[in-house]
């Protein structure tokens, strides 16, 4: 099981709320993850980070860095069966009554093929990470989009209630932010600027620019600045041993983390499976914690 976050939505907690275990533990036992019904199309619950029968330990804590898992089950319909089975089944019914049916009518027997088809579907699972980091005051969920990240979160709120929670930002623009950085080769150890970014125009918001594999700070890219275009994307790599993509809604994608970070528990035989887990989670979230809050910092100092 890779603990190794790949996207990160950061939240910031404006209290200190959902930091008492017990109560987290109680909201989490109160949603566990239960399989689809015959006619549900998609359930999500919370599992064991260990795995998914452990019916005891729903949390791991590693000095106040709390990890929980949840897991989502999807009923899959491919659209083709769906589209031929309804054509058969109005083609029928047109039949039967001598005549077309209407738009309201197709649309019932639309639904009626759901029902008939849902319990036939196959299952995908997936599973999230949430990292409760109690020393930062954040949440960071381990999935690429807002949308699905609140959908994780809602299952907190469920017995929590609300939640004050914030994304993760900074009072400037950050398009500006990291186009200063480029334009003007700044320097913040231990942050060195990688090799890919997009760039956009701010005011068209068109003639999207994407550049891998290329020299951030060369005359070709200053040639894009001079023509009014900023920086949306950025990837950055810190020397302690990982690197992400950096987007101008401050997420983080396509998180990379070093062999010597990967590599660090390799003394951990595979039959620990719960302790390496642990090695590993505790590892990579002083690794990461310590560079959002770091690159904060960084984008805080940019005018």
């Amino acid at each position: 099981m890779n603990i190794f976050f790949k996207n990160t939505i950061v939240y910031e907690l404006n209290n200190d709320s959902l930091f008492n275990k017990d109560t987290i533990e109680k909201a989490i036992k109160s949603h566990l993850f239960t399989p689809c019904d015959s006619f549900d199309t998609t359930k999500m619950g919370w599992v064991s980070p260990y795995n998914d029968n452990n019916q005891n330990d729903f949390i791991v804590d590693m000095q106040g860095h709390l990890l929980l898992r949840i897991k989502k089950e999807t009923k899959i319909l491919p659209a083709p069966v769906i589209k031929q089975t309804l054509l058969e089944k109005i083609d029928k019914q047109e039949q039967a009554l001598s005549r077309k049916l209407t738009k309201n009518e197709k649309a019932s027997l639309k639904d009626e093929v759901m029902i008939d088809l849902i319990p036939k579907a196959f299952s995908k699972y997936n599973y999230y990470w949430l990292w409760i980091d109690t020393e930062n005051k954040r949440i960071i969920v381990d999935c690429s989009s807002f949308k699905q990240a609140e959908d994780i979160l809602a299952m907190l709120r469920k017995e929590l209630g609300a939640l004050a929670l914030t994304p993760l930002s900074i009072d400037k623009s950050l398009e500006q932010v990291m186009t200063t950085w480029v334009k003007e080769k700044l320097s913040f150890p231990p942050f060195i600027l990688g090799d890919q970014a997009e760039l956009k125009d701010p005011l068209e918001g068109n003639g999207i620019i994407n550049c891998k594999n290329q020299e951030i700070t060369s005359d070709e890219m200053s040639s894009h600045f001079d023509s009014g275009k900023w920086i949306t994307k950025l990837k950055i790599s810190d020397t302690r041993g990982v690197n992400y993509i950096v987007n101008s809604d401050l997420t983080f994608k396509q998180i990379k983390f070093d062999s010597s970070i990967l590599d660090e528990n390799e003394d951990i035989g595979s039959e620990e499976f719960d302790k390496r887990l642990e090695a590993d989670f505790f590892l990579m979230s002083k690794t990461l914690s310590n560079s959002i809050n770091d690159i904060k910092n960084v984008f805080e100092q940019i005018i």
